[in-house]
C-alpha cells in the first residue's frame, strides 16, 4: 500500500511539472478597443474619431535569459478599424465613408520579466510595414488618398498571468501609429497628411505549440 501510494505521489509530481514546463514557440490572439488621437491640420481642420477594435494574430519564440527574464520575439499580424466622428465628418470636403483602417504586419521584440511562477509584466516595441490603409473620408468627391502603405511602429506594455503549462491570459495597451498618409486636393493641388496614433486596451490568449 505505501509503494502505491509513493507511485502516486511520484506521479502528481510528475504532472504538475509538466504542466508548469512551457514550450518556447507560441501563437496568440488578442482583440481590443481602439481610440484615435484627433487628426490636425487636415481637410476638415481638427477631426475626432469614435472608437474602433483591434484584432492581432502572433506567432512567437522565448529566449530565455535566467528564471525570471526573457525575450519574446515575435512577427504579428494586425488589423484595426475605427469611425470618423459623425459631427466631424461634415466638414471633411465631399466626404462621404467614415470608414478608416489598416492591415500591418509587425516584429515586436517584447522584455518579460516573471517576478512570481504565474505571473509577469512585459514591454517592448515593434516595427514592420502597414497595407490597406483607408482613410475613406478623404478619399472621395475633390479628394485623394494618394497613400495606402507606409511604415508602422508601435509599443506595447502589460501584464501576463499563466494558466498553467503552456496557457497565459495577457492584459495590456498598445500604442500604434504610422508613417504620414499623404492626401492632395484634386481641385486646389494641395497635399496634406494625416498622422494619426492609436492607444489600444487589448486582452490577449496566448498558447504553446
Amino acid at each position: 500500500m505505501r509503494t502505491v501510494s509513493i507511485l502516486f505521489a511520484l506521479a502528481l509530481l510528475g504532472g504538475a511539472s509538466s504542466a508548469q514546463s512551457e514550450s518556447p514557440w507560441y501563437v496568440q490572439f488578442g482583440v481590443g478597443a481602439l481610440f484615435s488621437e484627433n487628426a490636425k491640420d487636415v481637410p476638415g481642420g481638427n477631426v475626432g474619431f469614435s472608437p474602433g477594435y483591434a484584432v492581432d494574430l502572433a506567432i512567437g519564440h522565448r529566449h530565455p535569459y535566467s528564471d525570471r527574464f526573457r525575450l519574446n520575439l515575435e512577427f504579428e499580424l494586425y488589423h484595426q478599424h475605427f469611425l470618423v466622428d459623425a459631427q466631424d465628418l461634415r466638414a471633411i470636403p465631399s466626404a462621404v465613408e467614415e470608414d478608416n483602417s489598416a492591415f500591418a504586419g509587425l516584429i515586436n521584440g517584447l522584455l518579460e520579466w516573471r517576478f512570481t511562477p504565474q505571473y509577469s509584466v512585459y514591454g517592448g516595441f515593434g516595427l514592420g510595414w502597414a497595407k490597406n490603409v483607408s482613410y475613406d473620408a478623404w478619399d472621395s468627391g475633390s479628394l485623394n488618398q494618394v497613400d495606402t502603405s507606409a511604415l508602422a511602429y508601435q509599443a506595447k506594455l502589460g501584464f501576463d498571468y499563466n494558466l498553467g503549462g503552456n496557457y497565459d491570459v495577457l492584459l495590456g495597451y498598445r500604442y500604434f501609429r504610422t508613417t504620414p498618409i499623404d492626401i492632395e486636393n484634386l481641385v486646389s493641388g494641395q497635399v496634406d497628411s494625416i498622422d494619426i496614433a492609436q492607444h489600444v486596451i487589448e486582452a490577449t490568449f496566448r498558447w504553446g505549440l
